[in-house]
């Protein structure tokens, strides 16, 4: 097994050192310490007098983790960042002999530290992306191509405004519509919370919150323990009192404190396909001495539903008590271009998103259910048919603390305002607390979710057929 990942700076060595184990085989180093700062790889001059290469032993180097080219052997930072801070040795291997290429993983408290977090490898190196929309990969949010080049801007002629060379900003072949229109959720590796406990980051984007945010869960429970959107999305006087805060990156601090020494990890969440519902992002620093002197402190939107007893049926599921039991979310994101907020109502016992006609946008939440009996259950939707409603107008089921999505699904069998039956099997999450979140992030016509009818509890399944169950839209 490979040692935890590591985070170092790079010190240059005098050229011309020789390093082996024997007479026959001299090696000249070129770079021989790994700066996680600079993340670089490794280099050894290869001189054609010591045969030819075979293969590199020790510290649990694989083939892949070194190459050899224009006689120049590298050490990847692949390989590199899951070695702790210290000295090491692997062994050379060729044709004629043996050396040991002695190096160094310098300590920049790389165990405190994500990898990769300014993007300064101009890719996606040390962070995990996947799509979050029926497998579309092609419709994914975070990938290599959305690496962007500092000065680059999508709209406005300011700067992305970050750190550095790169930054996470758009992928320029794009329009910012087709961009708006990708989703995706991207993760970095596993750090342990140390020094002030605080992290800081910047933000672009991301106009709504509840559907664009970096999120700070525990690595090993799951539990969200920060949700931080872009606060001052569209705002001037920010840093700069001419810049207009759009995709242009806002500086943001949170403290974490009460998490020091937890194996965390940064989840950077994408869920929204409409105006601004992308992010931009930099210097993603997860380890900070003492507390930053510079940037807005973040303000955490996790959701948090306080209940002391959990049912096994969700409360107030046929809306016969209006929205008691169920929570409209007040992020400005669903405001319309007026500071306007107004979507959900239940008249005659049933939820609809009109409340102000077909373009009113909002999310709402409901309580805790815990999954119980045969972990079937039920709801009816009618509307939500707009050209996009699978995107726009649809349900999520998420699991408690951990606020991760369980099941997403779309009213796939529309008839008008007809209501239509779904089932849908959580059987998988027997004994788990659940609740729902119903989106209408859409604006033109039948672009309106109505629900009705949640039974969350049935004893023994009911009779239904493939037909009449959800399609998740996560699979």
């Amino acid at each position: 097994m490979r040692k935890r990942l590591a985070f170092w700076t790079l010190i240059p060595l005098m050229m011309g050192t020789l390093v082996g184990c024997n007479d026959r085989l001299i090696l000249t180093p070129l770079v021989t310490e790994f700066n996680f700062d600079t993340l670089n790889d490794l280099t050894y001059q290869f001189p054609d007098n010591i045969g030819e290469f075979s293969h590199l032993e020790g510290n649990n180097i694989a083939d892949g983790d070194y190459d050899l080219a224009d006689g120049i052997l590298s050490i990847k930072k692949e390989f590199l960042v899951s070695l702790d801070p210290g000295k090491y040795s692997v062994k050379l291997f060729t044709t004629m002999g043996e050396a040991d290429l002695d190096f160094t993983v310098l300590d920049l408290h790389n165990a405190n530290r994500i990898i990769n977090g300014g993007f300064e490898t101009g890719d996606l190196f040390g962070w995990t992306s996947q799509t979050i929309f029926k497998g579309e990969t092609q419709l994914q949010g975070f990938i290599d191509s959305g690496v962007a080049a500092n000065d680059a801007s999508l709209v406005y002629t300011v700067a992305y405004d970050g750190d550095g060379e790169y930054v996470y900003g758009v992928d320029s072949a794009l329009t910012q519509t087709l961009w708006e229109e990708h989703m995706g959720l991207m993760s970095s590796r596993a750090f342990t919370l140390g020094g002030s406990g605080f992290i800081s980051f910047k933000l672009g984007a991301g106009k709504n919150s509840d559907l664009s945010y970096l999120a700070v869960r525990n690595a090993v429970t799951g539990e969200e323990v920060g949700r931080y959107g872009n606060s001052h999305f569209n705002a001037t006087g920010v840093t700069n009192e001419e810049a207009l805060f759009a995709e242009n990156l806002v500086g943001y601090k949170a403290d974490l404190s009460e998490h020091l020494g937890e194996l965390l990890q940064i989840d950077i969440v994408d869920y929204g396909a409409r105006s601004w519902d992308f992010i931009t992002l930099d210097s993603v620093e997860t380890y900070n001495e003492t507390e930053p002197a510079t940037g807005t402190l973040a303000i955490n939107v996790s959701p948090t539903i306080e209940q002391a007893y959990v049912p096994n049926q969700l409360i107030n599921g046929d809306f016969s008590g209006g929205l008691d039991y169920w929570t409209v979310s007040d992020q400005r994101g669903w405001y319309t271009d007026l500071g306007v907020y107004d979507t959900f109502q239940a008249p005659s016992g049933m939820l609809r998103s009109d409340a102000t006609g077909d373009a009113a946008r909002g999310l709402i939440r409901s309580s805790l259910f815990r999954v119980d009996g045969s972990g079937v259950i039920s709801l009816q939707l009618g509307a939500a048919q707009g050209t996009r409603f699978d995107k726009d107008t649809y349900v999520s089921i998420r699991q408690a603390v951990t606020n991760t999505e369980v099941f997403r699904f779309a009213n796939t069998r529309h008839n008008g305002n007809t209501l239509i039956t779904y089932y849908i099997d959580l059987s998988d999450y027997l004994g788990k607390n659940l609740y729902f979140e119903i989106i209408d992030n859409a604006t033109g016509s039948y672009d309106t979710i109505f629900v009705d009818n949640i039974v969350t509890y049935y004893a023994e399944a009911p009779a239904y057929d493939f037909g009449d169950t959800a399609a998740n839209l996560n699979s």
